[in-house]
C-alpha cells in the first residue's frame, strides 16, 4: 500500500490518547508489553534519532493505538481480549518515549488512563490503580498541559467511586477544590466532598443509624465517544453499555447537533468533558448531564450540510453522520494525488495454501489482465442515464478495499474449513496488488492481517481518505449446499427475503433490527451514489462470474442486488459488497481452497472495476503497457 498523500486528514477515532502507567511500572512490564507488541508486527522499522523523524514514528503508533482502541469499542464484550489493551498501552508508551517533547506526548499519556479504565471494569480491578499512576505521571511529567484538572479530577473519582478510598477521595477532591475552584467540576467536587463527609460521620458515630442502603444504578452507562473528522464528512460513534431510547435535533446559532440518552450515565472518563476538534466539519464535542438521568451530547459543527443517524447492538453503538458540501469539479481535482513514482515490483503477499492434494486437480485459467483505456466521452449507465459523476469526468485514484469479517468473527466456514476471513483477505490482497501495478492508483485496505475491525469504522476509513471506490469482499452461505454461484450488491432499500437474511448475518443483527435500517437507507443513500454503485456492481458481478465460470461452468450468476449492509451505509463514493462464492458448496469452496481459484477470483473483481472505469472515463493513471499479471 503506498503512503498517504499529505491531503489525508489525521486519523481521529477516538478522543484522549490512552495513557500509560508511571516510570517504574513501565520498566516492570516492558518485557512482556515489547514482546507482545513485537510478535504482533506493529511498530516496524522504529526512527533515528532526529527529532522531525521521531516526532514522524511517533504519530504513526498515535494512530496505531487510536485505530487500535476504536476497534476494540466496536467489538462485542465478550469476544475483548487483555492483551490487545496491552498492545494499545505500549503503542500509547511508545509516543511519549519517541517525543517527549512533543504536543502528543501528554496526549498519549492522557489516553492510557482510559485505556486502564476500560481494563479494570472488563478484566482486573487493579487497573483502576494503574490508571491512577499514569494521571499522576501525566501531571508531574507536563504540569502545564490541558489534561491538568481533569486528570486531578479523574483521580479524585477513581478513589471515591471505585476504589471505594473515602479518605483518599476526600483528600484529592480538596486537593482539586484549592487549584481549580473555576473548573466546570468545582460544583460536582464539592457535592463529593459533602456526600463523603456525611457518610464518615454517619459511620463514627455509634449511636446514628446506619446509612440506608444504596440500591444499584441501573442506568446505562456511556462509555466512550470517537469519531473521524474529514473535510467534508465526519461520523462520531458514540459507545455505550447497554441499548437506550434516544433523540436527536440540530439548533442554529451556533449551529450544533445534540442527542440526548435517556435513563444513561456518564463514565468518569466522559463526565463533563469538552474536547476541541481543529480541523473538518466538526469543530467541538460536548458531554455532559442534561437533567437526571439523560446525558446530551452535542456536536459543534461548522459548514455542514445535513446529518443522519442510527444505532448498532452488541456493543450497542450510536453512530451519527455529518456531511458537508460536495467538493466542486475544481476542488476534487487540485486534489488528486500526482501520478505515482514506478516502482519495484512488490513481493506477493502470502497466501492461504491448501493442502497440494487438494490442488492438484484444478486447472483455473488465469484472467487476462488489461489496462483500461478510456474513451474521450463517457458512456451512460445501463438505464441511459449520464450521472453527474461521469458529466464531471471525475477521476478514480483511491480505492479502499475491505476483505469482510477477521479476527473472532470468522464469517462463513466451509465443509472442509476453510473461512471466509481468511480467503477474502488472500483476495483483497490480490486485488490490490492488480490494482496499484496496472493502473497505478492508490490502494487502502480496511484491514491487512487478521485482525477485527467494526463495520461502522470500514465505511468511516473510506470517508475520511477521500476514496473514489469501496469495495467489501466477502463468501455466502447456504443452508442448501447445492446453492452455488456469484451475487453483487449496491445499499438501497429490498423487500426481497434472502437479501434481507444476507444482510441480516453480514451485520450480525437480527433481522428487526434489519428492517428498522430502512428508513435510514432511504435517508442517507442519495440517487447519484445508487446509480453508480448500481453500475459498478453490475460490472464486476458481469466479470467476476465470466471469470469463474472460466474454472466451473456450472456456477451461477445470482445477480445485482440491493440490500441495507450496515458497512456500505454513509459511504460517499460508488460502494458495493460482492459474494464471490458460496463457501457451503463443496465444489465452490474446493475452488476457492487453490491459489488459482483465488486468483480468478480477483482478476474478475479487478476486470469489472476496469469495465466500470472505462464506461465512466474514470481512469487517473493508466500506464501506456500493461505489466505482466501478479505472479503466484
Amino acid at each position: 500500500m503506498k503512503p498517504p498523500t499529505t491531503r489525508e486528514p489525521r486519523w481521529r477515532n477516538h478522543l484522549r490518547a490512552v495513557g500509560l502507567p508511571a516510570a517504574n511500572l513501565w520498566q516492570a512490564g516492558l518485557g512482556l508489553l515489547l514482546g507482545l507488541t513485537l510478535a504482533s508486527g506493529l511498530l516496524g522499522a522504529e526512527p533515528g534519532n532526529s527529532r522531525s523523524e521521531r516526532l514522524r514514528v511517533a504519530n504513526l503508533r498515535l494512530e496505531q493505538a487510536n485505530r487500535l482502541r476504536a476497534d476494540l469499542q466496536g467489538t462485542p464484550e465478550d469476544k475483548r481480549l487483555e492483551k490487545e489493551y496491552l498492545r494499545a498501552v505500549f503503542l500509547y508508551r511508545r509516543v511519549y518515549d519517541l517525543a517527549p517533547f512533543s504536543s502528543i506526548a501528554p496526549d498519549a499519556l492522557a489516553a492510557a488512563a482510559e485505556v486502564y479504565h476500560d481494563m479494570a471494569k472488563q478484566f482486573d480491578p487493579k487497573y483502576w490503580r494503574k490508571a491512577i499512576e499514569t494521571y499522576e505521571f501525566l501531571r508531574s511529567e507536563y504540569p502545564h498541559s490541558r489534561y491538568q484538572d481533569d486528570a486531578l479530577f479523574n483521580i479524585a473519582q477513581l478513589y471515591h467511586v471505585h476504589l471505594k478510598d473515602l479518605d483518599a477521595g476526600l483528600k484529592t477532591y480538596q486537593e482539586f477544590l484549592n487549584t481549580y475552584p473555576r473548573s466546570h467540576y468545582a460544583a460536582t467536587a464539592r457535592e463529593r466532598i459533602k456526600a463523603i463527609e456525611a457518610e464518615q460521620t454517619a459511620a463514627a458515630s455509634a449511636s446514628a443509624p446506619p446509612p440506608p442502603e444504596t440500591t444499584s444504578d441501573d442506568r446505562v452507562e456511556v462509555r466512550n465517544i470517537r469519531y473521524w473528522n474529514a473535510e467534508n464528512y465526519t461520523r462520531v460513534v458514540v459507545d455505550l453499555e447497554g441499548e437506550v431510547k434516544y433523540q436527536g435535533a440540530r439548533i442554529a446559532n451556533p449551529d450544533r447537533i445534540f442527542f440526548d440518552l435517556f435513563h444513561t450515565r456518564l463514565s468518569t472518563v466522559l463526565s463533563g468533558k469538552s474536547f476541541e476538534i481543529e480541523e473538518g466539519l466538526l469543530s467541538r464535542i460536548r458531554i455532559g448531564e442534561n437533567r437526571a438521568g439523560v446525558s446530551r451530547v452535542v456536536l459543534e459543527v461548522k459548514n455542514a450540510e445535513n446529518y443522519s443517524f442510527f444505532s448498532l447492538p452488541n456493543p450497542f453503538r450510536l453512530v451519527v453522520d455529518i456531511r458537508g458540501p460536495a467538493p466542486t469539479q475544481a476542488a476534487r481535482k487540485a486534489a488528486e494525488p500526482p501520478p505515482p513514482v514506478p516502482v519495484a515490483k512488490a513481493k506477493p503477499a502470502a497466501a492461504v495454501e491448501p493442502p497440494k492434494a487438494e490442488t492438484a486437480t484444478l486447472s483455473v485459467p488465469q484472467p487476462t489482465l488489461t489496462v483500461p483505456q478510456p474513451p474521450s466521452v463517457p458512456k451512460p449507465t445501463a438505464d441511459g442515464n449520464h450521472t453527474l459523476s461521469r458529466a464531471l469526468g471525475l477521476k478514480v485514484g483511491r480505492i479502499v478495499l475491505d476483505a469482510g469479517h477477521g479476527g473472532h468473527d470468522t464469517g462463513t466456514i466451509g465443509p472442509t474449513g476453510l473461512m471466509e476471513k481468511d480467503l477474502v483477505l488472500d483476495v483483497a490482497r490480490r486485488l490490490g496488488r492488480m490494482i496499484e501495478e496496472q493502473l497505478g492508483a492508490e490502494v487502502i485496505y480496511t484491514r491487512e492481517d487478521d485482525s477485527f475491525v467494526p463495520l461502522e469504522n470500514r465505511i468511516a476509513l473510506a470517508n475520511e481518505k477521500q476514496a473514489d471506490l469501496f469495495i467489501s469482499i466477502h463468501a455466502n452461505s447456504s443452508r442448501a449446499r447445492a446453492v452455488r454461484g456469484v451475487e453483487t450488491y449496491f445499499l438501497n432499500f429490498t423487500t426481497d427475503p434472502e437479501a434481507l437474511e444476507l444482510a441480516a448475518r453480514e451485520n450480525a443483527l437480527s433481522q428487526k433490527s434489519v428492517h428498522e435500517l430502512q428508513d435510514l437507507v432511504r435517508s442517507i443513500s442519495r440517487n447519484e451514489k445508487v446509480n453508480e454503485s448500481r453500475e459498478l456492481a453490475r460490472a464486476i458481478q458481469h466479470h467476476l462470474h465470466g471469470e469463474l465460470r472460466k474454472a466451473s461452468r456450472t456456477i451461477q450468476n445470482r445477480g445485482v442486488r440491493q440490500a441495507p449492509f450496515v458497512v456500505l451505509i454513509g459511504g460517499s463514493m460508488p460502494s458495493i459488497l460482492t459474494e464471490v462464492a458460496f463457501l457451503s458448496n463443496p465444489q465452490d469452496e474446493k475452488l476457492l481452497k487453490s491459489p488459482e481459484g483465488r486468483q480468478a477470483v480477483a482478476g474478475g473483481l479487478y476486470a469489472g472495476m476496469s469495465k466500470y472505469l472505462v464506461d465512466t472515463n474514470s481512469v487517473a493513471f493508466a500506464s501506456e503497457k500493461a505489466p505482466a499479471p501478479p505472479s503466484e
